[in-house]
């Protein structure tokens, strides 16, 4: 009768037990998860900082006009609904990350993905998007639709030019009909009535440029071969920027200029006092200044 040799053919014990697998090693984040948390938290100090959570008044200019109260709410709105959705996909992709990294072991697994969560996360920020384009049509259409501008004859109205790289002002002056020779030339200087309409009529001789009014909260584009009428009413006194937001050329950054609110009374003892910038010879020529239209 013959026995089973206990031995395999590379003489190991066939009765003994197999060898225990290594175990496997300590479960630790990746070095891209820590990046995610790390990113997570600057974009949290960003929203705390722009006032968004603490309504630090940093993060915008010091609003003067009427309107600029309305465009800070929409912006704070806005803010708010993408900065929240910001902090929800980043604490998803964070808790994925964490979740579903590969383990020993594991066998990686193929899907398609979820058709109903894909038309949720299409469709939903297409419904937000809508509603944010009809909350703001009443902010936007009164700083921007003409049919909505005020209409007040009283009115101040100056011309602006816009020209690399300078802002060029001029005011009708005392008889207040522009192209006469009491006409008021200024260069870089806006001056305006505090709590009376202004209308600005923009408009550019050479490139593209950007007339921005930070505290005013407004901002045009100047088009070539275009005149375009804006507004604006300032309730604060004081001295704000006036900023060209739209690359022209390599003097872009120089082309600033100051607006000087000022009482009613001393804008007009500073127009009757004025004379043209350059004296009797402005720089810029008469056919420069005849894209005027009132």
């Amino acid at each position: 009768m013959s026995h089973a040799d206990p031995h395999d053919s590379h003489g190991h014990d066939a009765h003994a037990p197999a060898a225990a697998p290594p175990p496997p090693p300590a479960s630790k984040p990746g070095a891209v998860v820590v990046g995610f948390l790390v990113l997570l938290t600057g974009e949290l100090l960003v929203l705390w900082q722009s006032g968004i959570l603490g309504k630090i008044p940093a993060i915008m200019p010091e609003g003067i006009s009427t309107y600029s109260a309305a465009v800070d709410r929409l912006f704070y709105v806005i803010l708010g609904i993408t900065g929240f959705f910001l902090l929800l996909t980043e604490g998803l992709l964070v808790y994925f990350c964490l979740r579903y990294r590969a383990k020993d072991g594991g066998r990686a697994v193929h899907t398609h993905g979820n058709h109903k969560l894909e038309l949720a996360w299409t469709f939903v920020p297409g419904v937000i998007l809508f509603g944010l384009a009809v909350f703001q049509t009443g902010v936007w259409g009164d700083i921007k639709f003409q049919g909505r501008f005020p209409d007040d004859k009283n009115a101040l109205k100056v011309q602006v030019l816009g020209k690399q790289f300078e802002w060029h002002f001029r005011y009708a002056g005392e008889d207040g009909v522009f192209g006469t020779a009491d006409d008021v030339t200024k260069l870089a200087e806006l001056h305006v009535p505090v709590n009376r309409n202004v209308f600005v009529y923009l408009h550019t001789i050479d490139v593209l440029h950007s007339f921005w009014l930070p505290n005013v909260r407004l901002k045009q584009d100047l088009l070539s071969g275009q005149t375009i009428r804006q507004w604006f009413n300032c309730v604060k006194t004081g001295k704000f920027p006036v900023v060209c937001a739209e690359l022209c050329g390599n003097g872009h950054t120089t082309m600033g200029g100051v607006l000087v609110v000022e009482s009613e009374e001393e804008f007009q003892a500073w127009l009757r006092d004025q004379k043209k910038e350059f004296g009797e010879h402005d720089p810029l020529t008469d056919k420069q200044w005849k894209f005027w239209k009132d």
